[in-house]
């Protein structure tokens, strides 16, 4: 194997570990509406920063943030 096709490789690895925290991103801010924890994921796929409201505070999270915050906030 080049460096060159591993490179790509592993791009294409990072890719697909984008998608698939994105998908887990939105799918833990669904199930956590009903503890009053609001994600805006719109922006997440936007700008890269997930906006998550909970008891009228905000906070402006990274992606891997995010998702450590909402599975967090799922298991308490």
């Amino acid at each position: 194997m080049t460096t060159d096709s591993g490179s790509s490789s592993f791009e294409q690895l990072m890719a697909e570990r984008d998608r698939w925290l994105a998908d887990q991103i939105r799918q833990l801010s669904v199930d956590v509406l009903s503890q009053g924890t609001f994600t805006c994921t719109e922006c997440g796929e936007i700008s890269g920063d997930y906006i998550i409201n909970r008891d009228g505070k905000t906070l402006r999270l990274k992606a891997g943030e995010a998702y450590a915050f909402l599975k967090f906030v799922m298991s308490a």
